[in-house]
């Protein structure tokens, strides 16, 4: 079983948040998105396994990773249950471009 960790938005009449929570329980808040994922990501990797999921000021997940030793077989390309291949679609840099 995977550690769940989450970076949420929470609204409070005092301020604007996004917690960075370990199971159930808020590890710490910070005032930008980005600082709350980054610590939520050195925590998982810190983590034998885990899984990150982080949600947009609505509620909605915007993605999920997970962290550690794979739990099933690696499919052709690279890519696992739920993850696209790794790369990012582009040609590669020696000069020559494919046409399919």
């Amino acid at each position: 079983m995977r550690t769940p960790y989450s970076v949420v938005f929470r609204f409070s009449p005092d301020s604007l948040t996004w917690l960075v929570s370990r199971e159930r329980t808020v590890v710490s808040r910070y005032c930008r998105k980005r600082d709350a994922v980054r610590e939520a990501t050195r925590l998982a990797r810190a983590a034998i396994r885990a899984e990150l999921t982080v949600e947009r000021m609505d509620g909605t997940v915007e993605w999920v990773r997970h962290y550690g030793p794979s739990t099933g077989p690696r499919k052709a390309g690279g890519a696992t249950r739920g993850h696209p291949p790794k790369g990012d679609g582009r040609a590669p840099r020696d000069g020559d471009s494919v046409t399919v």
